[in-house]
């Protein structure tokens, strides 16, 4: 009985190996790619929440400066190859660079205010 056990107990643990082995590695360019966007994101969020705190041309240069940040990884994006990975080819062409994220619409909405005045 202690036999079958072990037995089956090792299997699994080589199935597990080799299911792991198996798996696809990350491609380099686009986890650089997605990290950088969510360290962008993380730092758009902060500088919107505080946006009351400070004036509005300080508030108007950190946005620019992190589109700045975001127009660059865009051009990188465009230039990395996805291969096989649909989910980051399409988080990016479908989404990403499709549409305007909370960044680039704080800045359209702090330009139709300033023209509204």
């Amino acid at each position: 009985m202690k036999n079958v056990f072990c037995s089956k107990i090792s299997s699994l643990f080589i199935l597990l190996l080799l299911a792991a082995a198996c798996k696809k590695p990350v491609n380099p360019c686009v986890k650089s790619l997605f990290e950088r966007d969510e360290r962008l994101i993380r730092q758009t969020d902060s500088v919107i929440v505080h946006r009351s705190e400070v004036p509005l041309p300080v508030y108007r240069e950190a946005l620019q400066q992190l589109r700045g940040e975001e127009v660059q990884i865009f051009s990188e994006v465009k230039n990395c190859e996805f291969g096989d990975d649909l989910r980051s080819y399409n988080y990016w062409h479908r989404g990403r660079l499709k549409f305007p994220g909370r960044l680039e619409q704080e800045l359209q909405r702090i330009e139709r205010d300033s023209a509204g005045r």
